[in-house]
């Protein structure tokens, strides 16, 4: 096998001095941007943003090097690379981890792992990796209820590069990894098809432009499709239902968890959310909130979730504080 990949390349701003923020992006293999360091307070927290094995600033990158992107690549070792980062950077605790789609999940499976290593939690668009959830997005059609002209896109391009379409309807997220693996040119039109699909049903407004700019970007496009499809083949890398047997792990850690989710979100069901919220008070949790943002679907960029989460940072800030200034 080729060697394992270097850590993640981390990106830092805000106040050097200030408490930690460690956000988590989402896919997996989505990447960061530059509008991820904007949900937190730059005059107080000190922000970490990091690109996750094999996508965006890391290396190497799967658009370049499909086998070592991906050698190593699960969930066990994205935990294990933030617990590296933290002692690498001197973190006592991180004073808030935010996550959202993908990036909640890894922010939960951390927190499980390690709940000394934070303190304040903020999750949005929550994803267990419970198989219903895989189903419903990728497998058995129930996001067409909403969107049906994106579902049919997602399970033509199958159709229309298939030998074998009755076997392949069965396991589409397999069909879509076989043309992963294949010439440039499949992977590319393989890649086109799976992430804007996705992309289709992220907004409760559909946004063409951001849609077109990620499907004309390789090095974005090639590792959001892959390391998505190899995680929901593979469960996440997790047992099933690790996340909600081990909510206690947080509640004893003595975490406050913060979770919003769109209430029109068609990737991530508003149920997950509650389910985790419920699980949480159920394991006696007493600073845990949901907050289901009307109007919102899934992605942190419509305006309804980007104002949630920065009250949320916000909150974190103010209870250190006991209040703080209006910032942009």
């Amino acid at each position: 096998p080729p060697p394992p990949p270097p850590p993640p390349p981390p990106q830092e701003c805000g106040n050097a001095e200030g408490p930690a923020a460690l956000f988590l992006h989402g896919g997996p293999g989505g990447g960061c941007s530059p509008r991820s360091r904007r949900f937190f307070d730059p005059a107080y927290f000190r922000i970490i943003i990091l690109d996750q094995r094999g996508c965006g600033r890391s290396t190497p990158n799967a658009a370049d090097d499909w086998a070592a992107s991906i050698f190593e690549n699960n969930t066990a070792k994205l935990v294990g690379d933030l617990e590296k980062l933290r002692e690498f950077l001197k973190v006592d605790k991180w004073e808030v981890v935010v996550g959202g789609s993908w990036g909640s999940t890894l922010a939960l499976a951390y927190a499980e792992a390690h709940p000394p290593a934070m303190t304040n939690i903020v999750l949005r668009g929550v994803f267990l990796f419970a198989p219903d959830e895989v189903d419903y997005l990728f497998q058995n059609g129930n996001t067409a209820g909403q969107n049906p002209e994106a579902w049919e896109l997602y399970t033509k391009f199958i159709e229309d590069t298939s030998d074998n379409i009755a076997a392949e309807r069965t396991n589409y997220l397999g069909a879509y990894f076989k043309r992963l693996q294949g010439n440039e040119d499949m992977r590319m039109k393989a890649a086109s098809a799976f992430v804007g699909y996705e992309l289709s049903i992220s907004k409760a407004f559909v946004d063409l432009e951001v849609i077109n700019e990620t499907l004309q970007a390789p090095g974005r496009l090639i590792p959001f499709a892959l390391f998505e499809v190899v995680y929901m083949l593979n469960g996440g890398f997790m047992r099933r239902g690790q996340i909600l047997d081990n909510v206690h792990k947080m509640v004893e850690g003595g975490h406050r968890v913060q979770i919003v989710h769109g209430r029109a979100d068609y990737v991530c069901q508003p149920r997950s959310a509650y389910q985790l919220y419920k699980a949480l008070r159920n394991a006696g949790a007493t600073n845990t909130s949901l907050e289901f943002v009307a109007g919102a679907g899934h992605s942190d960029s419509e305006p309804g979730l980007t104002d949630a989460i920065v009250r949320a940072t916000d909150s974190v800030r103010d209870a250190k504080t006991g209040g703080g200034e209006a910032w942009a």
